[in-house]
């Protein structure tokens, strides 16, 4: 199994098809299959290789955050049918309908997906699949905050939290995608409103992470933030006492806004059954374990219980708008939080 290399732009694709290149020629028959993946190498190296074990097929894999960059997704193109990716492991949705619309993806047909994965994680055409689901929802310190007062995404706006509220840039893709589903929900005025009054409640410059956004409540820096909620199960798995819980409020019926990580097959995949095979492991049982229990992410297969951290916040209601809307939605999004100088 290949180990992972960082690089950007065009250069990266030049060496992933050149570093696949080389396996494929290694690797003479085809019991193998090539992934880029957005995932960070000690979240998916144990994974695929338990799906090696189960199914004797190798898992080549590239790690690149650059890949859904406009320069980079060119050079895939022009690679064309002599590209050897055969999938491509996204963290947000809205890259994966930006794949989508570069057409450099395929549709997968597959009853055991279609089995495993609600129609809201999963795009209508069937070009990719999501296989965890990363909630996005409010944190809070517990010594500090009443949560019966967290609402909804609008009472966050409200004047009691001026000054104490924190949260990751608007620069970041998962901000992108939940105010471009807040935009697919409430409309692009009713959106703009919501997030403005974010704005005027912020208690620091905007964090790069979401990591910083949970530390400055336990720092006092605030008091409430918006975080994947990922994040603050490792946090809370490393120290329990974290005095920050998690609370899930959303729309003005209690629903939370959700994205997915997921897979789709290249467009001239030339192990396309291997890379289905692949997303049917990830999607069933085992593989969804896995990824709850090495991520810290909700399973989208619901016949499996999330991590017992993740099942101790209690459950919460999905908002059901398809998150192919995060990508569609994603170039207003941005506009929207421009507008109301959200930085």
């Amino acid at each position: 199994m290949k180990k992972p290399f960082f690089c950007t732009l065009k250069l990266t694709i030049i060496l992933i098809i050149a570093n696949f290149s080389f396996a494929t020629y290694i690797l003479a028959d085809d019991e193998f299959v090539n992934i880029v993946s957005a995932r960070q190498e000690y979240l998916i190296k144990p994974i695929f290789e338990e799906f090696t074990k189960d199914t004797g097929i190798k898992v080549n894999y590239e790690i690149s955050f650059d890949y859904t960059n406009n320069d980079t997704l060119s050079s895939i193109r022009q690679a064309g049918e002599d590209n050897p990716i055969d999938a491509y492991l996204v963290s947000d949705a809205s890259d994966l309908y930006k794949l989508q619309q570069n057409a450099l993806l395929q549709p997968i047909r597959s009853k055991i997906l279609q089995r495993n994965i609600p129609s809201h994680l999963k795009d209508p055409s069937k070009q990719w699949f999501g296989l965890s689901m990363r909630v996005r929802s409010i944190v809070y310190h517990t010594s500090r905050v009443d949560p019966s007062k967290l609402i909804d995404y609008t009472s966050i706006g409200d004047e009691r939290w001026f000054n104490k509220l924190s949260l990751r840039t608007s620069q970041k893709i998962y901000n992108k995608s939940m105010v471009a589903i807040m935009i697919a929900h409430y409309g692009y005025d009713k959106t703009k409103e919501i997030v403005a009054s974010w704005v005027k409640n912020f208690s620091l410059k905007p964090m790069s992470n979401d990591i910083e956004v949970i530390n400055a409540i336990v720092d006092a820096k605030a008091d409430i933030g918006i975080v994947n909620s990922y994040y603050l199960a490792k946090m809370i798995k490393e120290n329990p006492s974290l005095p920050v819980k998690m609370h899930f409020i959303g729309d003005e019926k209690g629903r939370v806004h959700i994205n997915i990580s997921g897979m789709g097959v290249a467009r001239y995949a030339k192990r396309k059954d291997n890379a289905i095979k692949l997303i049917e492991w990830l999607s069933s049982k085992k593989g969804q374990r896995l990824f709850s229990n090495i991520d810290m992410e909700y399973p989208v297969n619901k016949r499996v219980k999330p991590h017992r951290i993740l099942q101790s916040w209690g459950k919460f209601k999905q908002m059901k708008i398809n998150v192919k809307k995060a990508g569609e939605l994603r170039e207003l999004a941005i506009k929207l939080m421009k507008e109301v100088e959200y930085e």
